[in-house]
């Protein structure tokens, strides 16, 4: 949590969105593996999603920051993950399906106290906004969980070519809501995308360690 001094100060609050706001339910491993054995292919869930992280963060650097590099990109994570396991009946229409159920959300479920937390910071007069190594299936899941009303923007890294940790995304945001990097607070669960990188743009950042998402900010705001 902030000092109550440095709270006082905040003018708007940047959320990462996968990992912090929700959390893809289940794996990405289990969600593989269903999509593999309707195209002919038995795998472990959990190797799979060993397999999945492995390989994701093999190619995460050459992701270009664009819609059709972020395609492209997971297109060939998913592809190359499966290969390790053996060949699916239609590779393609396999992927399409991948990609289009993690934009879906009962393929996540929100972090505790999310949309209260949203609410509460939103009444104490702060802005929300988001910034997210994502595409544009972001939005369409936003809008889905019904909070896109709680955010004044959302900074998807595939439609600014820009990726977290840079710091000039985090430089970008604060420019698109007009807040000084340090009246800005970042919140998400990666030590080095969501905290290192805001705090070297100028930002002030905390780590969300997983439960509720109020424990983070000052009671008092939950307070009617």
């Amino acid at each position: 949590m902030l000092p109550k001094n440095i709270w006082q100060e905040i003018e708007t609050v940047f959320f990462d969105a996968e990992g912090t706001l929700f959390h893809i339910t289940p794996s990405v491993g289990q969600i593989y593996a269903e999509i593999c054995q309707e195209f002919g292919l038995k795998v472990n869930p959990h190797e799979l999603n060993k397999t999945f992280l492995k390989t994701y963060l093999k190619h995460r650097g050459s992701f270009e920051a664009s819609p059709e590099s972020c395609f492209e990109g997971w297109r060939k994570v998913f592809l190359e993950t499966i290969s390790h396991f053996g060949e699916l009946k239609d590779p393609e229409t396999a992927y399409l399906k991948g990609y289009e159920i993690f934009a879906r959300p009962e393929y996540f479920r929100l972090s505790p106290d999310t949309e209260e937390t949203l609410s509460a910071i939103k009444a104490s007069g702060r802005r929300l906004a988001i910034i997210s190594n994502w595409d544009e299936r972001l939005i369409r899941l936003i809008s889905a969980f019904g909070l896109s009303h709680f955010f004044e923007d959302v900074i998807v890294s595939c439609e600014v070519g820009l990726m977290k940790p840079d710091p000039q995304i985090f430089e970008l945001a604060c420019q698109k809501l007009n807040t000084p990097p340090e009246k800005a607070l970042m919140i998400g669960d990666n030590l080095n995308d969501d905290v290192l990188g805001a705090r070297e743009a100028g930002l002030w950042a905390l780590r969300y360690p997983g439960g509720s998402l109020k424990k983070l900010f000052p009671q008092e705001i939950f307070i009617s």
